[in-house]
């Protein structure tokens, strides 16, 4: 059936009949206007399931006794021994390892700006004798991830002191220990021919997940550089400058890539002379340990670009890989901004308050359905404000610490029960005025009809 729209309107020549794309725009127009207000309608009345209670003292002490809760768990300690496998899985458990994991954040280019070379199991001489070919291709600075605590063979010892002698542009590894007051430095037993050093330690790496580093150390009142931090100085001062004016204890490392985008050269390949000059001119070079045999758990750490984000079993990155995603981080500007902790704070506050709201409402007006609403709002707000997290870190490298929004709103309705029962007895004590009064009242009825 088709519609005409004919509309008749007078002139001094009579009655002019208007087009029919005309009316059609007005009949459009209105229907629009009427869906409109039809949803700013229902929108304003959902809305009142979260407004309606929202100023009431007894709201905002509810949501206020929520996180007194959650303070008093977190203070807590947990020692027993059944408990502490969960304790540390949940500690090292991040929403945002979800964004590496699953979502695929990262970096499909390879980085030629950094060479690796697998040093494997070498003996010190054959270690001495890659770095001497490494630095005969010019690199602009080598990278080498190996520590030497104590003398062993006297000649190969010799043979590898010597190519630590010719090389300038080497920055060794050393190791720091945190002392009462400060830092101090395992001494390098190669140390006397090493020019340029810096320590390797990562932060966290002894309890789980690598996801935070230190680019300096103070010791000895004096500014010490993580291994990464002197080999981009090397390489590029602007970024290392860069890298101090931000003043950051810690950085969050930004992982772009895995051990295959970055172009790694076999030890034995390079040995044998299979190895183009031009591959290693006046780039980083980093000679470390790699195995991508997943059951080979030599010097590797658990990340998160680890394929299971939950219940990691297996470490996944070689340390070599760990440092080179920090350089390309470093190179690029590509920094991770990380939100202070009252911005998480503040969101958790707001959000836990609106859902503390919804479900005073649905507990004094539709107890009925309190325990359905609670639960599928709690499940769909969890997914919706990890998702939301998730997408902002992937999207825009902004890290905003959502796991006490979560916290807030699994505990809410909790301490509604415990809340009703404290002011109840205010209430029958003091005459305390709540809105959850009158849940008391029948039962006060009842026992004066008794009477």
């Amino acid at each position: 059936m088709n519609l005409v729209f004919i509309n008749l309107n007078r002139n001094n020549d009579g009655f002019v009949l208007s087009s029919v794309a005309e009316n059609k725009n007005i009949f459009l127009t209105r229907i629009t206007a009427m869906i409109h207000k039809h949803i700013a309608r229902h929108t304003k009345k959902y809305a009142r399931h979260f407004t309606k209670y929202l100023y009431e003292r007894d709201t905002v002490l509810a949501t206020f006794t929520v996180f007194v809760f959650l303070i008093l768990l977190g203070l807590i300690p947990i020692n027993f021994y059944v408990l502490n496998p969960m304790k540390i899985a949940l500690k090292d458990f991040d929403f945002n390892d979800i964004a590496y994991a699953k979502l695929g954040k990262g970096n499909d280019s390879l980085d030629r700006r950094i060479v690796i070379v697998n040093t494997g199991h070498l003996d010190r001489a054959e270690l001495g004798f890659v770095i001497e070919k490494v630095n005969s291709f010019n690199p602009k600075v080598i990278g080498l991830d190996i520590y030497f605590n104590e003398e062993k063979d006297p000649e190969k010892d010799s043979i590898l002191r010597e190519a630590f002698r010719k090389t300038k542009n080497l920055v060794a590894v050393s190791v720091v220990v945190p002392g009462e007051h400060d830092f101090t430095i395992n001494k390098n037993y190669f140390d006397n021919v090493m020019n340029k050093r810096g320590y390797a330690n990562l932060v966290g790496e002894d309890i789980g997940t690598i996801r935070y580093y230190s680019p300096f150390e103070m010791v000895h009142n004096q500014k010490y550089p993580q291994i990464t931090s002197a080999i981009v100085k090397e390489f590029d001062s602007s970024a290392y400058h860069h890298l101090e004016k931000r003043h950051k204890e810690v950085e969050m490392i930004n992982y772009t890539r895995r051990s295959h985008q970055y172009q790694v050269i076999e030890s034995e390949n390079l040995l044998a002379d299979n190895i183009e000059g031009s591959v290693m001119k006046d780039k980083i070079v980093l000679l470390g340990y790699i195995n991508n045999d997943e059951n080979d758990v030599e010097d590797k750490k658990f990340t998160p670009m680890n394929s299971k984000f939950a219940g990691k079993k297996l470490p996944d990155m070689n340390g070599i890989i760990v440092q080179a995603n920090i350089i390309s981080m470093v190179l690029d500007g590509n920094y991770i901004k990380k939100t202070p902790a009252w911005v998480a704070w503040l969101v958790a506050i707001l959000i836990g308050w609106l859902h503390m709201s919804l479900f005073i409402r649905y507990y004094l007006e539709s107890h009925i359905w309190f325990h359905l609403v609670a639960k599928l709002a709690q499940v769909f707000s969890a997914i919706f404000f990890a998702y939301l997290g998730i997408l902002i870190f992937d999207k825009f490298r902004i890290k905003l610490d959502m796991k006490y929004t979560l916290y807030v709103i699994v505990l809410a309705v909790d301490v509604i029960y415990f809340y009703e029962a404290f002011v109840g007895w205010l209430h029958r004590k003091f005459k305390y005025q709540t809105i959850f009064g009158h849940h008391h009242a029948p039962a006060e009825h009842t026992e004066a009809g008794h009477h």
